[in-house]
């Protein structure tokens, strides 16, 4: 039986709400690991592990590159944009960081597929799932980060 109430004791994160980068690569890392063993960032999608796809993306037709590079970019990749993430989500609430790293997620495939546009015209494909992609990993990022970061009981 409970007697009393208590309260769950507030964590806020040291420093004053300060950018810690230790927590912004890790998570970084781990999304981008997620999104190797779930390319598409769904389960349900019909690429796996050893398919070649950067962020959502599979490589054109034409483009050859051996796994451990694609996997190397992909993992190089998700780390800048966990850094571009993490300092968005950096001085919001918890409940808010996630809203606004879906968000930073869809913006960032915006430049992507601006990039790719540019940069690289035949490779393009299920944008959809791309898209989806990029918000998933956001969304990773986003609580990885908020919850990696070093706290002081208040």
């Amino acid at each position: 039986m409970i007697r009393h109430y208590e309260a769950h004791p507030v964590f806020e994160p040291q420093d004053g709400g300060k950018f810690q980068i230790w927590a912004a690569l890790a998570a970084g890392l781990i999304a981008g690991l997620i999104l190797l063993l779930v390319p598409r960032g769904s389960p349900w999608a019909g690429v796996s592990f050893f398919s070649q796809v950067i962020m959502g993306r599979a490589l054109a037709p034409g483009m050859v590159m051996p796994l451990p590079v694609v996997c190397l970019l992909h993992l190089g990749i998700a780390e800048v944009y966990s850094l571009i993430v993490s300092l968005f989500v950096n001085n919001v609430t918890q409940t808010r960081a996630l809203l606004v790293g879906g968000v930073i997620g869809a913006v960032l495939y915006v430049c992507n597929l601006a990039v790719v546009r540019i940069a690289f015209p035949g490779w393009h494909g299920n944008e959809v799932a791309v898209l989806f992609t990029h918000i998933v990993f956001g969304l990773i990022v986003s609580g990885a980060y908020r919850g990696l970061l070093k706290r002081r009981q208040m």
